[in-house]
C-alpha cells in the first residue's frame, strides 16, 4: 500500500511521469487510428488514396480520423502544461532532464509512426516526387516540362496536378530532384524520402527554437520543444503527408535567429532562401529591412546594408533561377491568380463570375487581394518593438501570414496552418492560443466540411455561388470568432487600464 501511495504521489508530482502518461496514449491513437488502417506498406499502390479514403469510405472512416485528432489535440494541450512546469522547474535538473529525454523520444516514436502512415490527404507528396523525377531522373526542367509528358513513369498514375509545372521555387526543386534521384524508382522509398525532405526542417526548426529560447528566455526552452515536436498537425502533415511547408518555415525562425544577433543582411537572405521554395517569406523582407535601416548607425553603414543585402540577393536568385528559367512562366503568377478555393476571395470570385467572367473576376479579385495585403504589410512592417527587434520581428511575421490565411489567401488548405504553428513557442501567449486553435480547427476542412462541400462545389460549378460562402464560414467560423474576441479583449483591458 505504502509502494502504491508513493507510486500516486510520484505521478501526480512528477511532469516526466505525466508527459510519458501523455506520450503513451497519444501514441496509441497515432497507431490505432493512422498506421493500421493507412499503412504505407499495405496501401502504397493505391492511387490517390485522398479520394478514397475521405470521399468514398463513408462516416466511420471519418469518425475515425475526427475523433482520434479531438483526443491526440486534448492530450497535447494538456502536456504543453506539464511541459512548461517541468521548464520552469529549473533547479530540479534531474525533472528538467528528464522532461528533455521524454520530449525527444516521444517525438522520434510519433515520427516513426507517421512515416509508415500512407500519405492521404492529398496527391501533393506524388506531384513532389514526379517534378523530383522530372529533374533528377529524367534530366528535364521541372518549370517547363510538365507530368503529362512522362506516361510511363512508375508514379505517373498517384500525380494530380499532372498538366501544371512546379509551382515551388528553384532551390526546392534542386533538394526535389536530389531527392528522387538517390531513392530510385520504388514507391515506398521515395515515399519516405519525400516526407524525410521536409521532415529534416522540422528537426532543424526544433533545434533553432530551442537555441534561441535558451539564449533568450532559457525557462521555455523545454516548453517550446514540446509545442513543436509533439504538435499533432506538424507531425500529421509532414512526416505523415509529406507537405513541404516547413522547410519554408524554418527560415522565419532563422531569419529571427540573426535578427537577434543583429545580422540583418543574412536575416533578409533566410527569407529569400525561404520564397525560393515557397513565395510567402518576400511578404516578411520589408519589416526586416526597416528594422535594419532603424537600428544601424550612420547613413553610410545603412546604405552599405541595403546595398550589399541587394547585390547578394540578386546574384543568388539569378543562380538559383538559371538553371530552370523559362521566362515569367518560372514564377508561375499567372497559375496562381486562378486558384481559388475555401477562402473570402474565393467568395467574391465566384459572385462576379457570372457578371464578368471567371478570367476578369480572377484577375480583379486576385489584384484586390494583393493591393490588400501590400498595404497591411507595409503597415505591419513600420511597427516593431525597438528595444527587441527579434521578438518585434516575429510577432510582425505571425501577424502578416494571419491576415494573409485569414483575410487575402486566394487558395487556401489545411497544411499551410503550419506556418503559424512553427512560430507558436516565440510568440505571445495570445498568438500561440489563436495559433493551436487554428491548427485544431483547421483539419476539419479536410475531415467533416470537405467531403460534403467539394464535390458539390467544384464538380457542380453552378451552386458555387450559394455554397462556398457557407464552407468558408464552417472552416473559418471559430477562428475569426476567436481572432474578434482577442481583439475586443485586448480594447476593453486597454480601456479600463486608461480608465484606472
Amino acid at each position: 500500500m505504502q509502494n502504491a501511495r508513493w507510486f500516486i504521489n510520484k505521478f501526480t508530482i512528477s511532469p516526466a511521469l505525466q508527459l510519458t502518461g501523455v506520450a503513451l496514449v497519444s501514441l496509441l491513437i497515432y497507431i490505432f487510428a493512422f498506421l493500421l488502417p493507412i499503412n504505407l506498406l499495405k496501401q502504397y499502390n493505391h492511387p490517390r488514396l485522398d479520394l478514397s479514403l475521405l470521399l468514398y469510405q463513408g462516416t466511420p472512416a471519418k469518425m475515425r480520423l475526427v475523433l482520434a485528432f479531438i483526443g491526440v489535440w486534448v492530450l497535447y494541450w494538456l502536456g504543453y502544461t506539464v511541459s512548461l512546469k517541468a521548464s520552469t522547474e529549473r533547479s530540479r535538473s534531474v525533472e528538467e532532464r528528464n522532461g528533455w529525454i521524454i520530449v525527444i523520444v516521444g517525438m522520434l516514436a510519433f515520427i516513426a509512426v507517421f512515416l509508415f502512415m500512407a500519405p492521404f490527404d492529398a496527391a501533393d507528396i506524388y506531384d513532389n516526387i514526379m517534378h523530383g523525377r522530372i529533374l533528377g531522373v529524367h534530366g528535364a526542367n521541372p518549370f517547363r516540362s510538365v507530368i503529362a509528358n512522362y506516361p510511363n513513369d512508375p508514379f505517373y498514375g498517384y500525380a494530380a496536378w499532372k498538366n501544371a509545372p512546379s509551382a515551388y521555387g528553384p532551390i526546392w526543386e534542386s533538394l526535389a530532384g536530389l531527392t528522387a534521384r538517390l531513392a530510385g524508382d520504388g514507391i515506398v522509398a521515395n515515399v519516405l524520402a519525400f516526407k524525410l525532405l521536409p521532415g529534416i526542417f522540422h528537426l532543424a526548426s526544433m533545434t533553432l527554437v530551442v537555441m534561441y529560447l535558451r539564449r533568450e528566455a532559457p525557462e521555455y526552452a523545454l516548453s517550446g520543444a514540446y509545442l513543436l515536436g509533439w504538435n499533432p498537425m506538424l507531425l500529421y502533415e509532414t512526416w505523415g503527408n509529406g507537405h513541404n511547408d516547413v522547410a519554408m518555415t524554418f527560415w522565419f525562425l532563422a531569419a529571427a535567429w540573426f535578427v537577434a544577433r543583429r545580422r540583418y543582411t543574412l536575416a533578409v537572405l533566410s527569407l529569400l532562401a525561404g520564397a525560393l521554395i515557397k513565395f510567402i517569406p518576400i511578404l516578411l523582407i520589408p519589416a526586416v529591412l526597416l528594422i535594419g535601416w532603424r537600428s544601424l548607425g550612420s547613413f553610410r553603414v545603412r546604405f552599405i546594408f541595403l546595398a550589399k543585402t541587394a547585390v547578394v540577393s540578386l546574384f543568388i536568385t539569378v543562380a538559383a533561377y538559371y538553371p530552370f528559367w523559362n521566362g515569367l512562366a518560372s514564377f508561375s503568377f499567372d497559375r496562381r491568380m486562378q486558384m481559388f478555393a475555401t477562402s473570402i476571395p474565393a467568395v467574391i470570385f465566384r459572385f462576379l463570375t457570372p457578371a464578368i467572367g471567371s478570367n476578369e473576376s480572377a484577375r480583379y479579385v486576385s489584384l484586390g487581394a494583393l493591393g490588400l495585403l501590400a498595404v497591411f504589410v507595409l503597415f505591419q512592417s513600420f511597427r516593431f518593438d525597438s528595444e527587441n527587434p527579434a521578438r518585434g520581428f516575429l510577432q510582425i511575421t505571425f501577424n502578416i501570414l494571419f491576415f494573409y490565411l485569414m483575410v487575402t489567401c486566394l487558395w487556401f488548405q489545411q497544411w499551410y496552418s503550419l506556418w503559424l504553428l512553427c512560430l507558436v513557442p516565440l510568440v505571445s501567449e495570445q498568438s500561440r492560443r489563436f495559433a493551436l486553435l487554428f491548427g485544431f480547427w483547421i483539419v476539419s476542412k479536410q475531415l467533416i466540411f470537405g467531403p460534403h462541400f467539394v464535390p458539390i462545389i467544384y464538380f457542380k460549378p453552378e451552386t458555387g455561388i450559394r455554397l462556398e460562402p457557407i464552407y468558408v464560414l464552417t472552416v473559418f467560423g471559430v477562428p475569426w470568432l476567436y481572432a474578434l474576441w482577442i481583439l475586443v479583449s485586448k480594447r476593453i483591458r486597454e480601456k479600463n487600464y486608461a480608465v484606472k
